[in-house]
C-alpha cells in the first residue's frame, strides 16, 4: 500500500498536467493513449522521486492528497493553455474585423466551435510549440516541480490560486498583441468606408465594403504569420516564468 501510494500521489500530479496542458489535451488524441502517456511519464519519475511520507492510500488524508496534487497539475497545464485560447481569441477579433466571424468550424482540440482564421493560427502556433521543443520544456519543468514541491509535502494555498487568476489577464493581452495591427488597420478601412459613404450615398456600401475589408483582412494576416514567432515566444516566456512561481522556484 505504501508502494502504491508512493506512485499514485505522483500519477496524480502528472494526469493533472496532461488534461489541461496544450498539445497533450488534444481531443483528438485518443483516452487510452493519453493514459499511457501519463503512466509512461510518472514510471520514469518514480525512480529520481524523494520517498514520499508512508500514507494510507484508503485514507481521508490520502484522498486530500491526491486532490492537491491533481488541482496543482491541472494549475501547471491551465497557465500554457491559456497562451493557446488568447491566440484564439486574436483570431476571433480579426475574423470579426474582416467580417468572417460567421465562417465557423469545430476545434479538434477541445471540440467546441471556432471561427476558421482562430483554428489557422491555432495550428501555426502549435507546430511552433512543438517545434521550439516547448512540450520537451513542458514535461522537464513538471519532472522538476517534484523537487521544488515534493509530493505531500504541501497544500495549494490561495496565494496560488491568486497567481493563476492574474496569470488569466495574459488571455486578453497576448490576443491584443497577435491582432492590434490587424485591427488598427481594418479599423482605418471602416473609417474609410463611412467617409466614402458619407461622399457618394448612393454607392452600395455591401457590395464594397465587405469586399474591401476582408482583402485587406487577408493581407494583413500574411503578414501577421511571419510574426507570430516572437510573440508566442514572449508569451512561453512568461508562461514558464509564471509556472516556476506558481511552485516556488
Amino acid at each position: 500500500m505504501s508502494w502504491l501510494a508512493a506512485a499514485w500521489l505522483p500519477f496524480a500530479r502528472v494526469s493533472g498536467a496532461m488534461l489541461t496542458a496544450p498539445f497533450f489535451s488534444a481531443n483528438y488524441i485518443p483516452a487510452q493513449v493519453k493514459v499511457m502517456v501519463t503512466v509512461f511519464f510518472t514510471l520514469v519519475l518514480l525512480p529520481i522521486l524523494p520517498t514520499p511520507a508512508p500514507v494510507d492510500i484508503l485514507s481521508l488524508d490520502a484522498f486530500l492528497l491526491i486532490i492537491n496534487e491533481l488541482i496543482l497539475g491541472v494549475a501547471l497545464g491551465l497557465v500554457l493553455q491559456l497562451i493557446f485560447d488568447a491566440i484564439i481569441l486574436a483570431g476571433q477579433l480579426i475574423s470579426n474585423g474582416m467580417g468572417l466571424g460567421f465562417a465557423m468550424m469545430v476545434d479538434p482540440q477541445r471540440g467546441v466551435q471556432v471561427p476558421v482564421l482562430s483554428q489557422y493560427l491555432l495550428i501555426i502556433c502549435m507546430l511552433l510549440f512543438v517545434a521550439m521543443n516547448g512540450h520537451i520544456e513542458f514535461i522537464a519543468l513538471l519532472a522538476s516541480t517534484f523537487e521544488i514541491w515534493p509530493v505531500g509535502e504541501r497544500a495549494v494555498s490561495t496565494e496560488q490560486f491568486s497567481n493563476i487568476a492574474q496569470w488569466g489577464s495574459v488571455l486578453f493581452s497576448g490576443a491584443i498583441r497577435v491582432a492590434i495591427p490587424a485591427i488598427i488597420a481594418l479599423l482605418v478601412v471602416q473609417v474609410a468606408i463611412g467617409v466614402i459613404s458619407r461622399a457618394a450615398p448612393t454607392l452600395n456600401l455591401f457590395a464594397v465594403g465587405f469586399p474591401l475589408a476582408m482583402l485587406m483582412g487577408y493581407l494583413i494576416v500574411d503578414q501577421l504569420v511571419p510574426n507570430l514567432l516572437p510573440v508566442l515566444a514572449g508569451l512561453l516566456d512568461q508562461g514558464y516564468e509564471r509556472l516556476a512561481l506558481l511552485v516556488g522556484g
